[in-house]
């Protein structure tokens, strides 16, 4: 069979001719931009854009860090939508119109202080400072006093100092960012007898703060330290209007309430610098209140706070009552800047306790006791049981208004909201909060909403925003959400590659940065948590004992 014949073999084509691209110009379209422009793209631009643009050049270093573009980031993130819940609860029917950005930070909800003095704001520090809390990213440092430590053992922190009053070493001040120095100290003679209670307050007019120390004799001392010269000086020392040892103290300046050992609360007002810097005070002198309580049982919190020309002294103390246990009671006495009582109120948390409301949820202030409205008209009738039972004291109290917070060994936390009015004084909305493994030792509230709390073993911090709680208004979404963050240091796992001490130039403490953790510890050597000192915007701190009958101050840097 012939075959046909291939003429494709016979086909010849034409070379194949090479493609000459057409040359063109590298040209840098970024570089011929302005900087105005440029940060007007940047600004479009998430953050962790922003963070890849650092990298490319200096240029875009410094462009991209511009305080300005973080501070909006900030605005978005972390202050426009607290704004909108919070205004929400009140107005529903504002339009998105009235939470634009807008530069003055003295409008920002509870962001004035940073707008107060001459300091610059690093706006992305303070927004990776809000991201760190947000999810819990800390560095610890621990400071170990020396053994033995003669007891008693009193802590305190305030604007960025860390304030320890005890009997060898008497008051001792240093800056909790850098616990290597000592800088200044009050001898133990200057001392008139055993140091009971600690409280600090600062001026912000005047850069000073004040460190106020009861006594077991039931007197106090006042001490200023400017914060610029770092110089400590003797204000005065006043005798005191109560029998046995001063237990608690609260300041809000020039106004002190304290608490002695046998139940009497007493309100002084501090008298100005220039009235008789370092001499005695008489007995009568600046006492404004005294008053004798019966049924006052531990723990307790005082609080006190300046309400227009009104000067309103809170107390929170304990008791069982036989219908729903351990409950919780609050008065307030009212006061005018002369020191004549105005009034005084009593409330307590019994009917919070028997409010029947969703997980988490917040009613309006004025429902009723005994019966509640939901939103679609349904009424819950008050239950003849009481919802929250403790049947163990709380572990602890906390008060800032007006949140009112206390701590259980059944590993949970229990959250009121204190509604005090020109009329009335009432306890609102009782939440049992989850979220804890093991027994709560010690809690701490602010007033603007965020806690500490802290367990007695294992070491588990946890932070709470307790605004978001109630605003969340008992929705289904509160329930799914994550109330709380556990803090988790980076460096509490990390070994230490040195074993160098850093001891301060006085040999008072022992610091060491990225010790390990408690996990790695013998038995022995396991910590206690036995308070917490306190925290502001950048830290918290925590005083641990240690079963060798040592002491340990840990610090949890959120910077």
């Amino acid at each position: 069979m012939l075959k046909r014949c291939n003429h494709d073999e016979d086909i010849h084509h034409p070379a194949r001719k090479r493609i000459h691209m057409a040359r063109v110009e590298k040209t840098d379209l970024i570089s011929t931009l302005s900087d105005e422009l440029l940060l007007q793209i940047l600004s479009f631009l998430p953050t962790t854009t922003l963070l890849l643009c650092q990298r490319l050049s200096r240029r875009f270093y410094a462009l991209a860090g511009d305080s300005e573009l973080w501070k909006r980031q900030y605005y978005s993130q972390w202050v426009w939508p607290r704004t909108r819940r919070t205004t929400n609860r009140r107005c529903a029917g504002l339009s998105s119109s009235n939470f634009n950005y807008t530069p003055k930070v003295s409008t920002w909800l509870d962001h004035g202080h940073l707008a107060r003095g001459s300091a610059v704001t690093n706006w992305k520090r303070q927004y990776r400072l809000q991201h760190n809390w947000s999810r819990g990213i800390c560095r610890v440092v621990e400071i170990e006093f020396p053994q033995p430590l003669r007891p008693p053992m009193l802590v305190d922190f305030c604007a960025g100092f860390v304030f320890v009053v005890d009997l060898d070493y008497t008051l001792r001040i240093w800056e909790a960012g850098n616990p290597q120095s000592c800088l200044a100290r009050v001898p133990g003679a200057d001392f008139p007898d055993v140091p009971t209670a600690l409280a600090v307050g600062r001026h912000l007019q005047q850069n000073m703060i004040e460190i106020t120390v009861g006594f077991e004799s039931g007197r106090f001392s006042l001490w200023n330290l400017d914060v610029k010269t770092l110089r400590l000086s003797l204000r005065f020392t006043h005798p005191g209007a109560a029998d046995g040892a001063i237990t608690t103290i609260a300041l809000s300046l020039p106004y002190a309430l304290m608490i002695s050992q046998h139940k009497t609360l007493s309100l002084y007002k501090v008298p100005p610098e220039g009235d008789k810097p370092g001499q005695p005070l008489k007995k009568e002198d600046h006492l404004l209140a005294s008053l004798k309580a019966d049924s006052i049982f531990s723990p307790a919190s005082l609080s006190i706070r300046i309400v227009g020309s009104q000067v309103i002294a809170s107390i929170v103390y304990s008791f069982f009552h036989l219908g729903c246990g351990w409950s919780l009671g609050i008065q307030e006495l009212h006061f005018n800047r002369r020191g004549q009582q105005r009034n005084s109120r009593l409330a307590t948390t019994v009917e919070s306790q028997h409010e029947t409301m969703p997980p988490y949820s917040a009613h309006a202030e004025g429902l009723s006791t005994l019966t509640h409205e939901t939103r679609r008209g349904q009424r819950w009738a008050r239950p003849s049981e009481p919802s929250i039972l403790h049947r163990d004291p709380p572990t602890s109290v906390s008060y800032s208004h007006p949140y009112l917070l206390t701590s259980h060994a059944d590993n949970t936390l229990t959250m009121y909201l204190v509604v005090s009015t020109a009329a009335s004084l009432s306890v609102k909305g009782g939440r049992r909060l989850w979220g804890h493994t093991s027994s709560v030792s010690a809690v701490q509230v602010s007033n603007r909403g965020k806690a500490v709390s802290i367990s007695s073993r294992g070491g588990e911090v946890r932070i709470w925003e307790l605004e978001a709680i109630v605003s969340s208004s008992g929705t289904h979404r509160a329930l799914r959400e994550d109330i709380s963050i556990q803090a988790s240091p980076e460096n509490k796992n990390i070994q230490e590659h040195s074993c160098d001490e850093l001891r301060s130039h006085d040999n008072i403490f022992q610091a060491s940065r990225a010790m390990a953790s408690s996990a790695g510890r013998t038995a022995s050597e396991s910590a206690q948590i036995r308070s917490c000192v306190g925290f502001d915007e950048e830290r918290v701190l925590l005083l641990r004992e240690m079963d060798l009958g040592g002491q340990l101050l840990e610090v949890y840097d959120f910077t």
